[in-house]
């Protein structure tokens, strides 16, 4: 059987949440077919490692500028599709494609539909990390009226891109229900595929009254929850306790987070590996006030035994572990109030931070690992892999 995989990049490492799923999916389709992918490389690419999973590995760097950008909004029609067309990596795709007949076309994200116009396949999949349009929107709704404009614009042509590849794709992948609702009538045989997680042993929890905020914090959503979670709510948990600290681990922190000097807060930036950060948390937090998906850090952090106080927005898709090691929180006061419970060195807090993260820990191997999180498209892999080729080859 022969499949052909574009996504965003290459995704070794598999540092943030994006990557890691797309690397989930390509490792079960390469357990039951001859793979290529294609994608993009922004320098930091284990290539080796990728073909050590028997990938063949079609890239380019990745160069966005704006002409490039302007050329892709004729095809796209969105800012953020423009920004990963390529005429290169349109060329490179037709080319793999027109090698031979293909069995399985696998899409990563809706900015890259424009990519595959086109390309034939016994069965073509869509897999929407996030339903695009309904992000841009809740961003919008988070920066008010006049600073959410440009994102509401976004969000319309992002709906309309969305409306016609569902057209265009014989699957399309969700991670959750509330994923496959915000898609209307034409979501509707969506097949939902959360966020998984390869489970691990959870990590001793340590007694000094540390939280943890992992996040890719240049992201805008996630820099706008950093800067609540500074300004709105540690002051609040300072107040009851001050030896309290805060780390904020991530990749490009925006100036005005990675310059911020407040007591007992650290803007750790990038690191190689973030466990050992969980490690000495003994809660990790997700703040955020906008976004759309499901949140791989916070299964992460579940899985390093870590409870979680996040907001209802954070924890989307994941309602099953409310309370299996999640505790939800939307206000500034009860955010604060949930974080020091869980810090608080005492020895109700320790059987309630241990509690909580061993809860957490038990649901992620249970119910969320990758193997059950992707099973509705490994079955649409396996169905494919007995049927006959009956290919009309590449538009």
């Amino acid at each position: 059987m022969r499949a052909l995989v574009v996504t965003k990049f290459l995704p070794l490492p598999a540092d943030a949440g994006g990557r890691q799923r797309s690397l989930a999916i390509l490792r079960r389709i390469a357990e039951r077919a001859e793979v290529t992918l294609c994608a993009y490389d922004d320098g930091r690419a284990d290539k080796a490692g990728l073909e050590a999973m028997g990938v063949r590995v079609r890239s380019l760097p990745w160069k966005p500028a704006p002409r490039s950008v302007a050329a892709g909004l004729l095809h796209g029609r969105s800012v953020s599709a423009g920004r990963f067309w390529s005429p290169a990596m349109r060329r490179t795709v037709r080319q793999v494609a027109a090698e031979g007949p293909l069995d399985l076309l696998q899409t990563e994200y809706i900015q890259l539909a424009p990519l595959v116009d086109g390309v034939r396949a016994d069965v073509r999949v869509l897999d929407l990390h996030n339903v695009e349009s309904a992000l841009a929107r809740s961003y919008a709704r988070s920066r008010g009226i006049v600073a959410g404009t440009p994102y509401r614009a976004e969000a319309l042509a992002l709906e309309r891109l969305e409306k016609r590849a569902l057209k265009r794709f014989d699957k399309v992948l969700v991670v959750s229900d509330v994923e496959r609702d915000r898609l209307g009538r034409s979501g509707r045989d969506a097949l939902v595929c959360p966020n998984g997680w390869e489970p691990t042993e959870p990590l001793p929890l340590p007694a000094a009254p540390v939280a943890v905020f992992v996040a890719v914090l240049g992201w805008p959503p996630n820099s706008d929850a950093a800067r609540w979670l500074l300004d709105s709510v540690w002051p609040k948990v300072l107040g009851v306790l001050p030896d309290a600290r805060l780390m904020l681990v991530g990749k490009n922190p925006p100036p005005d987070l990675a310059g911020r000097s407040l007591p007992g807060v650290e803007v750790v930036g990038a690191v190689p590996d973030v466990r050992p950060y969980l490690a000495s948390a003994r809660v990790a937090l997700a703040p955020l006030l906008a976004g759309g998906g499901t949140r791989l850090k916070i299964l992460e952090a579940l899985d390093a035994g870590r409870p979680i106080v996040a907001t209802t927005v954070a924890a989307e898709g994941l309602s099953d572990l409310v309370g299996s090691g999640v505790v939800l929180a939307d206000e500034a006061e009860s955010f604060a109030s949930e974080t020091v419970a869980l810090l608080r060195p005492s020895d109700r807090s320790g059987d309630l931070a241990g509690d909580l993260g061993r809860a957490g820990n038990t649901a992620v191997r249970e119910r969320h690992g990758w193997d059950r999180s992707l099973a509705p498209l490994v079955s649409v892999v396996e169905d494919l892999s007995g049927r006959r080729p009956s290919h009309p080859g590449p538009a």
